[in-house]
């Protein structure tokens, strides 16, 4: 770039203190985020907790990607949307339709059906009873997406902890898992421009049948499993969420607070 051009000459090769962003190294130790070391780009140090009940997929599908829109033009903060859906299986990116045991004609007698959506892993079920978490929050630069499911894996294993709860990693196997045999959440994630969007199951007092329909996962050979099933007794939902948001925030560093009255609709704005 010259005083009488504001194009800079491309035949000759940037300076040589020119530092760019390295991707993290993926054999480092997990490190929770603090302070000294973030997870998130800059931001007011909240995660706004928004409780959406139990509410279909595909609006729901519609709204992260119009929070993430407004996280990534800085019109919003973090967010944290708990609910319930109604029943449905989705599969992410890559993922093998032949997971999936239904039938259509299962599917429509079940009343759901198979959604192929843009997050990462393979076939999974919501339904009445799981809590759902989906985090809107911008990581930093460079992304560490590893690090940040980490993070997740760690606020599920503390949350079930609260309830008595023994929940674990499992090496090769994704998810949060009991005994090693039995999933207890599923985890599939997207990044996009830095802002992330889809998240977290966690099984509490679902119908577990619904899991007979396909193959976890991809996963065969494992169980499926709740926090009720383990605790032996019916856990309250609301109990779940609060703990959730909890360790949710703790673990990217934020403090929870509540969202205002009435729900997000799919245009950022609110609906009583």
């Amino acid at each position: 770039m010259t005083a009488d051009t504001p194009f800079r000459d491309v035949s000759t090769a940037p300076a040589p203190n020119v530092r760019r962003a390295r991707r993290p190294d993926p054999t480092t130790a997990h490190r929770p985020a603090s302070d000294e070391h973030p997870l998130l780009a800059g931001h007011g140090g909240r995660l706004t907790v928004e409780h959406l009940g139990t509410v279909p997929y595909h609006p729901t599908w519609e709204l992260q990607d119009e929070l993430a829109d407004q996280r990534r033009g800085r019109r919003i903060g973090d967010r944290l949307l708990l609910l319930e859906h109604f029943p449905v299986y989705t599969i992410g990116r890559g993922g093998d339709a032949s997971n999936l045991l239904a039938s259509p004609e299962r599917l429509r007698e079940l009343g759901t059906e198979l959604v192929r959506i843009d997050r990462g892993g393979d076939i999974t079920f919501h339904g009445p009873g799981q809590l759902v978490a989906y985090p809107i929050v911008e990581l930093r630069d460079p992304l560490d997406l590893r690090r940040y499911v980490r993070v997740l894996e760690s606020a599920i294993i503390a949350t079930a902890g609260a309830f008595g709860v023994a929940g674990d990693r499992l090496d090769g196997y994704p998810g949060i898992w009991v005994d090693g045999e039995r999933k207890l959440a599923a985890i599939g994630v997207r990044v996009k421009r830095g802002v992330t969007t889809h998240g977290l199951a966690l099984n509490v007092n679902n119908d577990l049948s619904w899991f007979d329909e396909m193959i976890p996962c991809g996963l065969s050979g494992k169980g499926v499993t709740s926090l009720a099933r383990e605790f032996g007794a019916t856990v309250p939902m609301d109990d779940v969420a609060d703990e959730l948001a909890r360790q949710l925030a703790a673990h990217l560093g934020l403090r929870p607070t509540d969202g205002m009255p009435g729900v997000s609709g799919p245009a950022g704005g609110r609906e009583q």
